[in-house]
C-alpha cells in the first residue's frame, strides 16, 4: 500500500510538471502576439533534413496537427546553441515543411539591439533566413447597412449564366484569414476543414468576421434564403492565421508567423488556390513559401492595398501572386500595377457570423472574388496556368464572366446548376 501511494505520489507529480510546462509554454505563446513585444521578436530559420520524414497530406485528408511535431534532437540543440549565444528567449518552433526549415520564434531581451542581433544572426552561417516579426492587416470595413436580398457585383458578372456552365465543384481554396462560421445556413459544408494558428490569443474561430465575410464571397451555398458565391461548388480549407484586433469586429491583424504555419499548411493539404485577403510588409520566410506554392502549381491571390509600395503591399507584390485592388469596373483600367487585376469591392453582400449578412467593403471582398473567379477557371480547364489566368482577367477589366467564359458554349458539367438571383 505504501508502494502504491508513492506511484501515485509520483504520477501527481510528473502530471503537475506537464500542467506547469503547458503553463510556461501558453505564456511564450502569448507574447507572440502581443504588440508591445512584436518590435523584438524575430524569426530565424534553419535547415533541417529530418522534416522531409514526415508524411504529407492531401486537401481532403487532415494534414498532421501541430502539436504533434516537438523537432529531432538536433534542431532543438542547434536552437538552445543560437539562444545561448546570442541571450535569446526561445517562444516556439515549428517545422516548415515544404521548405526543409524549421523555423523558431526568439525574443531579444531589453538589453539587447535588435538590428545588432539581426546583423549577427545574418551572419551566422548555421542560419538560412533571420527576419523581423511583420505585422499584417486585413483589407476591410464593414458598413452597417439595411440588408437587401441582391448582389450587384455578380449581377454585372452575369453568374447565373456562368453558373450554368462552372461553379468551381472539386477546385479547393485556401483560406488564410480570420476563422470562418462554418455553421452558417450559407456556409454549411462549405468548408472541408479547419486550423486555428492564432488559438493563444484567439480561441474564437465561427463567431470572427472578416473571414466569415471572404468566405461567403467565394462560395455561399445556393438555393436557399441567402446569398450566392461566386465558386459554389469549391469547397474551402480554412486556415486562422489572423485575429480579431476587438471581438465581432471585422478590422483583424497577423503576423509572420501565423502566416507562415498557414501557408505552409495549404502547400502541404495540396490546395489549388489560396486567398489573402491580407497586406503588410515584405517578408523573407513568407517570400520563400509561397514562392513554393507558386513552383507547385497553387494559384495564389492577394488583396492589393493601392499603394505603389512594395513596403506595404505584400504578398501582393510578388510576382508569384496575382494582385487584386477594389474598384469599380469602369476605373479597372486604372490598377495600381500593370499586372494587377480590379474588381468590385465596395458594398459587397456577404455572410457574417451568427447567421447574419451584410455590406462590407475593401479589396479583401475584391481579392476573394477573383479567387472564386479563378476556381470556375479551374473546374473547365484544370491545366489553365497562372499567365493564361492573369491573361484572361486583363483582358476582361470589367469582369464580364460569360464574355470569359463563354456562357453559351455546350459542355460535358452535367453536375451544375441553374441559380436564380
Amino acid at each position: 500500500m505504501k508502494q502504491l501511494s508513492g506511484s501515485i505520489f509520483i504520477l501527481f507529480a510528473g502530471y503537475l510538471g506537464i500542467v506547469l510546462a503547458s503553463a510556461e509554454s501558453f505564456d511564450k505563446q502569448i507574447k507572440i502576439f502581443d504588440n508591445p513585444e512584436l518590435e523584438r521578436l524575430v524569426l530565424i530559420g534553419f535547415e533541417d533534413s529530418s522534416i522531409n520524414r514526415f508524411a504529407r497530406a492531401t486537401a481532403i485528408d487532415p494534414y498532421r496537427r501541430r502539436g504533434e511535431y516537438k523537432g529531432s534532437t538536433w534542431s532543438k540543440r542547434v536552437i538552445s546553441q543560437i539562444s545561448q549565444d546570442y541571450s535569446l528567449e526561445m517562444l516556439s518552433e515549428w517545422p516548415m515543411t515544404e521548405i526543409g526549415i524549421h523555423c523558431v520564434v526568439f525574443k531579444i531581451p531589453a538589453s539587447g539591439s535588435v538590428e545588432q542581433v539581426l546583423n549577427a544572426l545574418h551572419k551566422d552561417k548555421r542560419i538560412r533566413v533571420a527576419q523581423k516579426m511583420h505585422a499584417f492587416k486585413v483589407q476591410a470595413s464593414h458598413y452597417k447597412d439595411p440588408y437587401f436580398s441582391w448582389q450587384t457585383n455578380l449581377r454585372d458578372m452575369r453568374i447565373a449564366e456562368v453558373h450554368a456552365r462552372t461553379t468551381g465543384r472539386n477546385i479547393f481554396i485556401a483560406l488564410i484569414d480570420t476563422g470562418v462560421d462554418t455553421a452558417h445556413p450559407d456556409l454549411q459544408g462549405q468548408v472541408v476543414s479547419t486550423e486555428n494558428f492564432a488559438e493563444a490569443v484567439s480561441d474564437s474561430f465561427s463567431t470572427d468576421a472578416h473571414g466569415t465575410a471572404v468566405a461567403g464571397v467565394i462560395s455561399a451555398r445556393p438555393n436557399n434564403t441567402g446569398i450566392v458565391g461566386i465558386a459554389p461548388g469549391a469547397r474551402l480549407v480554412a486556415l486562422k492565421a489572423c485575429w480579431p484586433v476587438r471581438v465581432g469586429e471585422m478590422e483583424a491583424v497577423c503576423n509572420s508567423f501565423t502566416l507562415a504555419l498557414a501557408v505552409n499548411a495549404a502547400i502541404r493539404a495540396k490546395v489549388d488556390i489560396l486567398n489573402m485577403s491580407l497586406t503588410g510588409p515584405i517578408d523573407p520566410i513568407l517570400t520563400m513559401l509561397l514562392d513554393k506554392a507558386a513552383e507547385n502549381g497553387i494559384i495564389i491571390i492577394a488583396a492589393d492595398a493601392g499603394s505603389n509600395s512594395d513596403k506595404i503591399s505584400f504578398p501582393a507584390s510578388l510576382d508569384s501572386v496575382i494582385a487584386v485592388r477594389n474598384t469599380d469596373a469602369k476605373n479597372a483600367i486604372q490598377a495600381t500595377r500593370l499586372r494587377s487585376i480590379a474588381a468590385p469591392g465596395s458594398d459587397i453582400l456577404t455572410t457574417l457570423p451568427h447567421g447574419k449578412y451584410d455590406y462590407v467593403s475593401g479589396s479583401s471582398l475584391a481579392a476573394a472574388q477573383v479567387s472564386g473567379i479563378v476556381a470556375l477557371m479551374l473546374q473547365l480547364d484544370p491545366e489553365i496556368s497562372k499567365q493564361n489566368i492573369l491573361a484572361n482577367l486583363q483582358a476582361n477589366p470589367s469582369l464580364d464572366l460569360c464574355k470569359m467564359l463563354l456562357c453559351g458554349k455546350q459542355t460535358a458539367i452535367a453536375e451544375t446548376e441553374t441559380l436564380p438571383l
